[in-house]
């Protein structure tokens, strides 16, 4: 899209206040209760028309108001650059089908908040700032808002850029090259998007093993990254078999910290 077109699209898109929410789930880390539960975390948290799409390798089991459409293809070495790569597809010129305004969530965050206004954000293309050395510029993708095939630059760049540039450049990470490879970023609010170890927990990780992780007081999307999933947070676990790119360490406990009930009342279908 031109300049003038990525705008017009936008506008035209909050005056009708239309828009997409789309996530993406494959291999057999998360089930499709996951979906369930975004979706009507979803639903609850916005006013206005959503088309809700999960681009998936398998539908079973998602519930029927969500439209489930194929993976996009992207073609990678996983053995060179590893295997976190697909959501560069959502790139693509009419990806799924689908027009307009686009708002990606990942599977493992809670919504506490209205979505109104990251629909309604200006900003052509919307991301996290990354909060591990934000000074870097880089993103964190786990809510990013885009314009279907406005950023189809993204896939042409990534099979232009060599793998030792994505190694070294990039940590072989899809978020940090999504982040300098789209046109137009706008980072989110800081407020609007907190990280569930950074804000809901003492930093002391002694501290933390004797505390209850705090509801936030502000902000209305938590999300989780490194080896805690919601699932494990209302237990006060963590998910070794979720940490990307680390072996297995010995542990005596999967126990983190005393468990937060009260994401039950928000991580539901």
């Amino acid at each position: 899209m031109s300049e003038m077109d990525w705008q017009a699209t936008l506008e035209r898109a909050q005056r009708a206040r239309v828009a997409n929410v789309v996530c993406m789930k494959w291999g057999d880390r998360y089930g499709p209760e996951w979906v369930n539960r975004l979706y009507g975390m979803t639903q609850r948290n916005t006013t206005w028309t959503v088309c809700f799409v999960c681009f998936t390798d398998d539908p079973h089991g998602i519930r029927p108001e969500v439209e489930c459409r194929p993976l996009p293809k992207v073609e990678f070495d996983a053995e060179s650059i590893g295997k976190y790569w697909p959501k560069l597809g959502l790139m693509q010129p009419g990806v799924g089908g689908l027009e307009g305004l686009t708002l990606f969530l990942d599977l493992d965050i809670v919504v506490i908040g209205g979505l109104d206004e990251l629909l309604a954000c200006p900003g052509r293309f919307c991301i996290i700032r990354e909060w591990k050395r934000p000074e870097l510029g880089f993103g964190n993708s786990s809510v990013v808002r885009f314009l279907v095939g406005d950023q189809a630059q993204v896939l042409e760049r990534f099979y232009a850029t060599p793998p030792e540039v994505i190694r070294e450049t990039y940590g072989s990470k899809e978020q940090n090259f999504l982040t300098r490879a789209a046109e137009g970023v706008t980072f989110w609010p800081a407020e609007w998007c907190v990280p569930f170890p950074l804000v809901c927990l003492p930093r002391n990780r002694m501290l933390r093993f004797f505390s209850t992780p705090r509801q936030p007081s502000e902000g209305k999307i938590i999300v989780f990254y490194g080896s805690i999933t919601p699932r494990t947070a209302m237990t006060g676990r963590h998910e070794p078999n979720k940490r990307v790119g680390q072996a297995r360490r010995l542990s005596l406990t999967r126990r983190r910290f005393k468990p937060a009930a009260w994401i039950a009342q928000y991580w539901r279908e």
